[in-house]
């Protein structure tokens, strides 16, 4: 559970040694922060096994820091820094738009520490007065201001993952919890979520409740009771759990799973069909008799429905489709033969393309894609047109060693007229083009939709990499008209990118939806940047809540019949 605590703390020390003009620190610290954060196993036990130097970006100093905040819960250097600033740099951070060199010329210059301070200076039109700040700057910082202050505190899935296993890893080692599950909008898929629930089959409650309430990051117990306890965690997160008899767990689960209006509307049908629908169970209508509940599946059967997956679970015409047994056969993690996108040292990666080749193998799949950065955006070490032809000749080298299927590529920035940096004659030597938004993120919507349409139409594209250009809690979708582009990706044979980056996770369910009956195909990928990155569960997480089966994605087709799509 430390993970999420760790990597804010690498990455606030990052702020400050950026505002100090520390040269390389920052982006040493930054590196570290961001491969503990996106851990799926909690950094405790890789500290227990002296392989915290394993972790990418963290070498001896960082790995002595870590153990320091696991063994004492604090770190003195870190608190030194603090010392030394005045500004609040995490929470102006949280702005859109708003870097550690944008904060310290405002400190600076208007002595701005917070964001009260920041609304405050735009308001009285201060930050006109600054070199590299005007109107349309204000509008941003203002806009970003209202989107921080009025944004729910709200966990990425990613973040809770590691929470999750740990506390089922901890009630798995005792006999008397017979079950115990994640609920709510956790077991739903969603990619973000604002507190997490447990359902646990147990005959002793009281020691489970003991168990629960004095979990190693417990910082408030808020709530304690025999069957129904809540805690809170040092890292803000609100857990709670429920103690059900055994009879009762699948319609615990049914309730605290949800949605409410699936919730709202499975109770319906089932006083329809002349039963009652609770928590505690599905009973007859007259003589209250328990009928079912100790599974989920055993509910629905009983109404004479299709098992209804969670992700699906948004009364978006699942109850009705499950009533005619005309679900979609979701697609499943073993489904997915390979990842597209994935990125080497020779851009922003922190693995070589030979490591990375090894790990998927390991994971078992069938193919790789390598498309590492290219075009102006030099913050991540783009290729351009001459070391492309060096980056090209060294996945040649692994292909021909390796015993799966190598394919090379770029993510190649779209410019602000829709045009690709790169010749279509050079483009079209590539097995994978990933075209994405990168640059000039705040264009008007009709130029943006334009600007993803050009690229589209224009350019030999395979894949629309991460459309909405969102990142989870730090910055909003691009303003883009999506079904026009979706319409045009499908007229030109573009699969859409279902990005499963934890930070990411997009397209989401809600869009891929609607990609679908427009009649798109999708493609699966990772946006590995280090081999522990490297999973297909997110992606496939997302196309299970946007309803995909197996035909609708690349990375589940035969390697055969991916090739010649993509030779096209």
């Amino acid at each position: 559970m430390k993970n999420l605590e760790i990597a804010r703390i690498l990455n606030h020390i990052a702020d400050i040694l950026e505002l100090q003009e520390v040269q390389w620190k920052p982006q040493a610290y930054r590196k570290a922060a961001q491969a503990v954060e996106f851990l799926t196993e909690d950094i405790k036990d890789i500290y227990k096994r002296g392989e915290l130097e394993d972790i990418p970006g963290v070498g001896e100093h960082i790995a002595k820091k870590i153990e320091e905040i696991l063994k004492t819960g604090g770190l003195k250097y870190f608190t030194q820094l603090k010392k030394q600033v005045k500004v609040d740099i995490e929470q102006l951070n949280m702005i859109p738009s708003l870097g550690p060199k944008k904060i310290k010329i405002l400190y600076k210059k208007l002595g701005v520490k917070n964001v009260n301070d920041l609304e405050s200076a735009i308001k009285k039109g201060k930050l006109e007065t600054l070199s590299g700040f005007g109107k349309k700057t204000e509008a941003f910082l203002l806009e970003g201001i209202g989107i921080v202050k009025s944004r729910p505190k709200r966990f990425l899935y990613v973040q809770a993952l590691p929470i999750v296993n740990e506390i089922k890893e901890i009630f798995s080692k005792h006999d008397f919890v017979q079950k115990v599950e994640a609920a709510g909008s956790f077991r739903r898929g969603r990619e973000t979520i604002g507190d997490l629930d447990f359902i646990a089959v147990s005959n002793k409650p009281g020691e489970v409740m003991k168990i629960f309430t004095s979990l190693p990051e417990v910082k408030k117990i808020a709530a304690k009771g025999t069957t129904k306890s809540s805690i809170r965690l040092r890292n803000g997160l609100q857990v709670d759990l429920r103690v059900v008899k055994e009879k009762e767990f699948g319609s615990a689960l049914l309730y605290f799973i949800g949605n409410k209006q699936h919730n709202i509307e499975l109770r319906k049908i089932a006083l329809r069909k002349g039963y009652t629908l609770s928590e505690y169970g599905l009973f007859q209508r007259e003589g209250k008799k328990w009928v079912a509940g100790r599974t989920e599946e055993e509910v629905y059967k009983r109404l004479r429905m299709q098992y209804i997956p969670p992700e699906l679970r948004q009364n978006r015409g699942e109850l009705q489709l499950a009533l005619q047994n005309k679900l979609p056969k979701l697609v499943e993690k073993k489904d997915v033969q390979g990842v597209f996108h994935n990125h080497t040292a020779w851009s922003d990666g922190a693995n070589s393309i030979s490591e990375m080749a090894q790990k998927a193998k390991q994971l078992g799949l069938k193919f790789i894609s390598f498309n590492d950065h290219f075009g102006p955006l030099k913050v991540v070490n783009s290729l351009d047109e001459r070391r492309l032809t060096s980056y090209l000749n060294a996945v040649e080298k692994v292909r021909k060693k390796s015993d799966i299927k190598i394919f090379s590529g770029v993510e190649i920035d779209i410019l602000k007229d829709g045009s690709l940096p790169l010749s279509l004659k050079k483009l079209r030597e590539l097995d994978v083009v990933i075209a994405a938004v990168h640059l000039a993120n705040k264009m008007p919507e009709k130029e943006m939709t334009k600007r993803f349409c050009h690229a589209l139409e224009k350019y030999p594209v395979d894949i629309l990499g991460h459309p909405t250009g969102r990142l989870l809690n730090q910055r909003e979708p691009v303003n883009q008209n999506l079904e026009m582009i979706f319409q045009t990706a499908k007229d030109c044979g573009v699969f859409l990118e279902i990005n499963g980056a934890g930070l990411r996770m997009d397209l989401n369910g809600e869009n891929v939806r609607a990609a679908k009956k427009i009649g798109c195909k999708f493609a699966i990928s990772d946006d590995a940047h280090q081999i522990e990155t490297m999973q297909i569960d997110f992606g496939a997480l997302m196309s299970r809540r946007g309803g995909l089966e197996k035909k609708d994605i690349l990375n589940c087709w035969t390697l055969p019949k991916i090739e010649k799509v993509l030779r096209k």
